[in-house]
């Protein structure tokens, strides 16, 4: 997402109904919803509580990605390890390796004139951002199958999914990039 505007359009277009429902889903008309957006006839912008609730309202990871761009930064999804075998981690490790193979493509593709133009670097970065989220998904799936295993022998994935957030350490699922 490259502003404010295009992530509230992502989270509109991924929320059912689209625009309208999301309108009415925060209380407002479509015409009011649209106002706020380009901001006219006197309308302000939406307001960070506003932008968090289309967030959680469309399922989306949209505002996070947003700021986490903003700063340089890369926003990578904790993954939910309910259960979890070897076939998931095999499935995941061809996600990853789907993935940067896209990256590994669209450079080539990018290269054949001999010049990166700026739509195609911002395309790179792209999926290169999805290569590392399938990447750090595919890690956490390793960890939590395979060092935290209870008496049962299954997975603790609660705990694992606790301490790969960082939440213990305070960090956040952000990569400077």
């Amino acid at each position: 997402m490259v502003d404010l505007k295009s992530t509230v359009k992502a989270m509109c277009k991924a929320f059912p109904g689209g625009r309208a429902a999301m309108a009415g889903a925060l209380g407002m008309t479509e015409t009011q919803f649209n106002n706020n957006l380009y901001e006219k006839n006197g309308c302000r912008f939406f307001e960070v509580v506003e932008l968090e609730a289309m967030e959680d309202i469309s399922g989306t990871s949209c505002l996070a990605e947003h700021f986490a761009q903003r700063r340089g930064g890369l926003y990578v999804d904790i993954p939910q390890l309910d259960e979890l075998d070897q076939v998931e981690l095999f499935s995941k490790s061809m996600r990853t390796a789907a993935h940067r193979g896209h990256v590994d493509m669209f450079m080539q593709e990018a290269l054949e004139d001999g010049n990166i133009d700026a739509q195609e670097a911002k395309q790179i970065l792209t999926l290169h951002s999805r290569h590392l989220a399938a990447r750090d998904a595919e890690v956490r799936a390793v960890l939590a199958l395979f060092s935290k295993r209870s008496k049962s022998g299954k997975v603790d994935a609660p705990s694992v999914q606790l301490e790969a957030s960082g939440a213990l350490t305070k960090q956040c699922g952000v990569i400077n990039a």
